[in-house]
């Protein structure tokens, strides 16, 4: 079959996302995307309508970008169209994804939002596909619940060979081997709750040291530095977008990963999904999908979401005890590589 994807962006998950999915064989297939991305073989199209970048577009460049990305669509004629990040249209509740219903049409979310002008867009966005792909089944039957039956659980799974020399990863950080390591790993955006964790530390008094890596977006070094003085020694940093090797050194220098995102939060994690696969104990929120993967899976341990305190008692609690993986943890572990998510995508692709 002749598969199209659409993508808004081709940064970090997202190359890993497509590639797996454009590099497997057996379709042909076609990538629409705002940039050319190397990794790809498949042939590419690059729209070209204008603040494509900008998440707060006008209802009119909206439209005009729909309508760039439709006449690719219509000169390829494929089987499929695929849209990889559903979450884009949330703005204006689905609108352009019906074009595309005289082929069969998929479109990938990647969290669904609380409030209700969030659940109407939503609905409106489940309503104009064929079908919805879901990370997790917790936001499948959320979905469910929103009156819309369309949704596929696939679960996101670890993309990267990520293993190395533990030692190795911590001495690029210059941390001690020998004194548990949080890693906080990821962009620093207000969602994520770095403020939370570092307010939260201080009221730690196990020992820990803190290991904060991503790129900087809401919370810069400065605020880092201002937040952390009573425990600046315990404090490394590395604020840029990281490398392959990078990531693979952060994440395998943390002993424990920390996740103190906040309840608007609401999708999968890439540094949850990644510790599981390197088999770190995770400490995450209570709420929704984050707090439902953590408990059903004994992937560790999760606290009241946004309360320091709750944190704070959950990181000495977790400081204190030796973490032990389990039958379930394996089994969630196991379920995270590419190879079922490849052959769960085949699946709906031939029963549409």
């Amino acid at each position: 079959m002749k598969i199209v994807y659409i993508d808004t962006n081709t940064l970090g998950h997202h190359v890993s996302y497509i590639s797996a999915l454009a590099n497997t064989p057996g379709n042909e297939v076609v990538a629409i995307l705002p940039e050319k991305v190397d990794a790809l073989s498949c042939k590419q199209y690059k729209y070209e309508t204008p603040d494509r970048k900008n998440n707060k577009r006008s209802f009119s460049q909206f439209r005009k970008w729909i309508n760039e990305i439709y006449a690719f669509v219509e000169k390829e004629n494929p089987d499929i169209v695929h849209i990889l990040n559903g979450d884009f249209f949330y703005r204006y509740f689905g609108y352009g994804i019906k074009k595309f219903k005289k082929y069969k049409t998929v479109v990938t979310m990647h969290c669904l939002r609380d409030g209700f002008l969030n659940i109407l867009s939503a609905k409106a966005i489940a309503s104009s596909a064929h079908a919805v792909v879901l990370h997790s089944e917790y936001l499948k039957n959320r979905l469910s619940e929103y009156g819309r039956s369309n949704g596929v659980h696939i679960e996101y799974p670890n993309f990267r060979e990520n293993n190395c020399d533990k030692d190795k990863a911590k001495e690029y950080f210059n941390l001690k081997p020998d004194i548990p390591v949080l890693g906080c790993i990821g962009e620093t955006r207000h969602d994520k709750g770095l403020d939370i964790l570092l307010d939260a530390l201080n009221d730690v008094t196990e020992p820990f040291q803190l290991l904060v890596a991503g790129r900087p977006v809401h919370f810069d070094e400065a605020y880092i530095t201002e937040s952390t003085k009573k425990y600046a020694g315990n404090v490394h940093l590395l604020l840029k977008f990281l490398s392959e090797d990078e990531l693979v050194f952060a994440m395998n220098a943390s002993d424990i990963i920390v996740l103190p995102y906040r309840s608007v939060f609401n999708a999968a994690s890439g540094p949850l999904g990644e510790g599981v696969a390197l088999e770190k104990c995770i400490v995450g929120p209570s709420h929704g999908n984050l707090g439902d993967t953590v408990k059903k899976n004994h992937l560790g341990y999760t606290f009241n979401s946004e309360d320091k305190a709750s944190l704070a008692a959950t990181l000495n609690e977790v400081l204190k005890n030796n973490f032990e993986i389990d039958e379930k943890y394996n089994n969630y572990k196991n379920s995270l590589n590419v190879e079922s998510f490849l052959k769960s995508y085949n699946d709906l692709y031939n029963n549409l």
